[in-house]
């Protein structure tokens, strides 16, 4: 609603509510937020709750965050992985508005905002390294494995993805191969991914790979089966062209704290199960000072996405270009 004229309660209508998100400050003052549309949608959904806006508008944020965090507890806590050794990195559009919530929910201590989050992905696709995939069908098993016939399929794939990187203007020199076999237990239903070194395969290598196998099983499902016959199902090459990287993009930074304030404002968060209005300063993330820690609560604005640092957080902008935030118990 507030940026679209829609008349549902999404999220940033939600943050515009909350005052995270500036209205004249959005796409770096080139898009202005309408906070009448905002509060007014909310103020829709609120009545259907029986909570006033500000209420509904934290819940909004809440299940959003509770979403995301759950998402990367299905990818850490579920294997057997802990989060809170590890730092979040923040970066979307609205990565940055929601990280050190969805941090604090999963006892990250660290946020990592990169340069540019909103068009991180954007960087990514024209500076990635290009990579074709090849795959054969072997139906090999352990034991009656012809291994000319092996090597010789690796050596077909990795010519033929050869050409195909050449004809894409990428240096033969500049391209890397990697190889892979999907191998089972003859008769399961599922395969493992096996490395496979570069060079002939033969039986040697072949040993190798059946024990590299076993061990990866015996990690995934906790047990192998060493009498059991091995399976090739398919043997795989990656073909890596490197691609040409861009340098550390420059750090442009202010003086002081006073000459990045844009302005002051009221933000709501919770703090001690209280949802509460503090006087929050905005600031230029191009005009902070580096490596000088400061408080929040505080939002931090550039044209690409906006960063939310709550009560009970410090921030600090870094030579190296990131923004990090150190999340507080209160956050």
């Amino acid at each position: 609603a507030c940026g679209r004229g829609g008349e549902e309660p999404p999220v940033p209508d939600a943050n515009v509510v909350l005052g995270r998100l500036d209205k004249d400050n959005f796409l770096g003052g080139a898009m202005a937020l309408d906070a009448v549309a905002a509060r007014r949608v909310i103020a829709g959904l609120a009545e259907r709750l029986a909570l006033d806006a500000a209420a509904t508008a934290e819940g909004v944020l809440t299940i959003v965050n509770a979403n995301m965090a759950n998402a990367i507890r299905s990818r850490t806590v579920q294997k057997g992985i802990d989060p809170r050794d590890f730092s979040l990195v923040a970066f979307g559009g609205a990565g940055p508005l929601h990280g050190a919530e969805v941090a604090a929910m999963l006892g990250i201590p660290e946020v990592i905002v990169p340069p540019y989050p909103g068009i991180t992905s954007a960087v990514g696709l024209l500076t990635t390294d290009l990579k074709y995939d090849a795959i054969k069908t072997e139906f090999q098993v352990q034991g009656d494995v012809d291994f000319a016939r092996l090597s010789s399929d690796f050596e077909t794939m990795e010519a033929e993805l050869t050409a195909q990187l050449t004809t894409d203007g990428i240096d033969p020199a500049s391209i890397s191969y990697q190889r892979a076999a999907d191998l089972r237990y003859v008769g399961q239903g599922y395969e493992l991914r096996i490395a496979v070194p570069s060079g002939t395969v033969d039986a040697a290598v072949g040993e190798d790979i059946w024990r590299a196998f076993h061990d990866r099983h015996r990690a995934e499902y906790g047990h192998a089966f060493a009498d059991s016959p091995i399976e090739i199902v398919n043997v795989r090459v990656t073909g890596v062209g490197e691609m040409a990287k861009i340098g550390a993009p420059a750090v442009v930074s202010g003086l002081s704290f006073e000459a990045a304030e844009v302005k002051r404002g009221a933000c709501r968060f919770r703090v001690d199960d209280s949802l509460r209005s503090f006087d929050t300063v905005f600031y230029a993330r191009d005009r902070l000072p580096l490596n000088e820690e400061a408080a929040g609560p505080a939002v931090i604005l550039q044209t690409d996405t906006t960063t939310v640092v709550p009560p009970g957080c410090r921030f600090t902008a870094r030579a190296d270009g990131n923004l990090m935030i150190s999340i507080g118990d209160h956050a």
